[in-house]
């Protein structure tokens, strides 16, 4: 479902492309009855078509979905038929496949590194997304079936390294957590979920004293990061654990076997690339 804001920034992408002043469209003959189909070239998890089918829909054209967010998809294959003015398909193409690519290319990365960590270990994602794009990378990653992680800064706590410099310990810091009245007073779902990056076993053992709903284990070498969560797992067993940084695909599967219960990627948006779909007038 897209919210209101999702709406605003798609249109903001077409105004961005200026999008209604198509200069060369504007001398292509015109036909108010054009079709036109976007097909993939290459196998990937789709993602963006419920994006696409606004943004068709907002320029007045109509659109049917041949595939769905989620499925998928291999060469050939149909993804979308648009009708209506083919001035307006081609002033607008260019932004849809953006955006289909973007999406599908997160969604592919993030569906690809779940199925590597297999079904002990939930997949997230980071803040690392574009800036503009946030919520559709992290709508991305939701179709892959992972977990996006934070929306928004205000969605709830994370106490990072540069936030533990200005506390004397991680306990402190997770202390002053709970006591915050905007923590206390959350949102729809209640209190905000509190979780502390650790860089240290000592800072583990630290911050568990006040009882944190995530603690993330941040460059932790296999070796320590498997101290660790064996140890967390035997003093702390209420508090869950992440893993993040310095994991990579090619080791993944290597620290999934520690069964954390999440495994953040940046590289699951730094490192996506855009999936290659094409637009063809039939």
């Amino acid at each position: 479902m897209l919210s209101d804001e999702m709406k605003k920034h798609l249109v903001l992408f077409l105004e961005d492309d200026h999008a209604a002043q198509d200069t060369t469209s504007t001398f292509t003959p015109e036909m108010t009855d054009a079709r036109a189909v976007i097909k993939a070239n290459e196998p990937a998890t789709l993602a963006g078509v419920e994006e696409a089918l606004f943004l068709f829909a907002h320029l007045g054209l109509t659109v049917v979905a041949k595939k769905n967010d989620g499925d998928v998809v291999h060469p050939g294959n149909i993804l979308l038929e648009a009708t209506g003015s083919n001035r307006a398909i081609l002033s607008i193409e260019r932004t849809v496949l953006n955006v289909l690519g973007r999406m599908s290319g997160v969604a592919t990365l993030c569906r690809h590194a779940q199925q590597m960590a297999g079904k002990n270990t939930e997949i997230a994602l980071t803040r690392k997304t574009i800036p503009g794009f946030n919520l559709f990378d992290k709508k991305a990653a939701e179709i892959a079936g992972i977990w996006p992680h934070r929306l928004h800064l205000e969605d709830a706590v994370l106490i990072k390294e540069n936030h533990l410099r200005f506390f004397a310990s991680a306990a402190d810091a997770v202390l002053a957590a709970h006591k915050s009245p905007s923590v206390k007073t959350g949102g729809p779902n209640g209190p905000k979920i509190i979780e502390i990056e650790v860089q240290t076993l000592d800072e583990l053992k630290s911050a568990v004293t006040q009882k944190p709903d995530l603690v993330l284990l941040d460059n932790f070498s296999l070796p320590k990061a498997e101290t660790a969560v064996k140890w967390c797992r035997s003093n702390a067993p209420d508090v869950q654990i992440e893993l993040s940084g310095g994991i990579r695909l090619s080791n993944l599967a290597a620290f999934a076997v520690l069964q954390p219960d999440y495994i953040s990627l940046g590289l699951l948006t730094k490192e996506a690339r855009t999936v290659d779909f094409s637009l063809d007038f039939i």
